[in-house]
């Protein structure tokens, strides 16, 4: 096929970008609007046809004439989550506090949609908040070469020109290993989350560390992969426990995790925190509510959020050039670490 040059005079069309990537103008168009499912394949070469030939720069310079879109897009794995429904608070407010409105997708964490997506807000949108499901570089490089700002929060993302926030994961991991040996733990068990996932590595890197700097033995941990979810918490606790039935102390990666397990472990006849320590990660609103209350790993979400939707409007509005932001974690240690001599009931109140 042959593939059609844009005239350096006129607008990069529609057809041009579909002819570059040998794809139907139809198929082109699904790509860049989301109106209908492409697959992942082909949304990835329409990308790279639009970035190559300049088709996002012609469209921004043609919005240029009568000012923004004024809008951003935020892509999210699970709206649901209490951990970035908060956080989609916070930006959707300060957006509109700078007369930005905000177009919402949430993922499922599904790589394919997370794609779609996208493409998608390619045409329709000033900049991008990422929250990645998929967190690569050659996903996001042609929308990047299109000239379109985009922010990777909570998930890393190594790429030229990326704005990131992140949470320092590896840190915070770390300390919630340290707490648990001096809450008495002795056998150790890991909630890790998929293996995608950059929070995933980095907490399964800082927990390991942390036990082996506490003297702890390679023999004395265990692992199991779970997602970032309450069932896929109560699943791996499940298969944690039959086997190894000895762990007694848990740091789940998420809170949405360990809160899962933790219901589980009651059903299953385990106390907590006399039989089972427990420890999260985010400290989502529900973790304070639990009874135990859950110890956990605080991120700043609401400061994150804010950092990133910031970011992003300075580079939408400014030219800005974007940086990579890294937010201290703290440990708040509560009643599911503590043992007592009797046990206690796991709750929600």
């Amino acid at each position: 096929m042959t593939r059609t040059r844009p005239d350096p005079a006129g607008p990069v069309t529609l057809k041009q970008v579909a002819d570059h990537a040998g794809v139907s103008i139809s198929t082109a168009s699904n790509a860049l609007t989301g109106s209908r499912a492409v697959s992942p394949a082909s949304v990835q070469r329409v990308l790279q046809a639009a970035a190559a030939l300049g088709y996002r720069r012609n469209e921004v310079a043609r919005t240029l004439r009568t000012g923004l879109r004024n809008t951003v897009g935020v892509i999210v794995p699970d709206v649901t989550n209490p951990f970035w429904g908060g956080m989609i608070g916070t930006i959707e407010r300060q957006a509109a506090v700078s007369g930005f409105h905000v177009a919402l997708t949430n993922t499922e964490f599904d790589g394919e949609r997370e794609s779609r997506a996208l493409a998608g807000l390619v045409s329709r949108v000033d900049g991008i908040v990422l929250f990645s499901t998929q967190p690569a570089a050659a996903t996001l490089q042609p929308l990047l070469d299109m000239g379109i700002p985009v922010v990777a929060c909570d998930e890393v993302v190594e790429a030229p020109g990326l704005g990131g926030v992140y949470s320092d994961n590896l840190a915070g991991a770390r300390d919630a290993a340290r707490h648990l040996v001096d809450s008495g733990g002795r056998v150790f068990g890991m909630l890790e989350g998929p293996e995608a996932l950059s929070t995933a590595s980095s907490r399964r890197r800082g927990f390991r560390a942390g036990l082996r700097e506490a003297g702890v033995p390679d023999s004395a941990v265990h692992s199991v992969r779970a997602e970032y979810s309450f069932e896929g918490g109560r699943d791996g606790i499940r298969r944690l426990l039959r086997e190894h039935p000895d762990v007694d102390a848990v740091f789940a990666s998420t809170d949405n995790q360990a809160i899962g397990a933790m219901l589980e472990a009651l059903n299953a006849g385990r106390a907590v925190p006399d039989d089972l320590l427990f420890c999260g990660f985010d400290d989502i609103s529900w973790s304070a509510r639990l009874a135990p209350p859950l110890t956990t790993v605080r991120q700043d979400a609401d400061g994150m959020a804010a950092a990133a939707i910031d970011m992003l409007l300075e580079m939408v509005t400014t030219g800005a050039a974007p940086r990579v932001e890294v937010f201290p974690v703290s440990l708040v240690a509560r009643e599911s670490t503590r043992r007592t001599l009797t046990a206690s009931p796991v709750t929600i109140t």
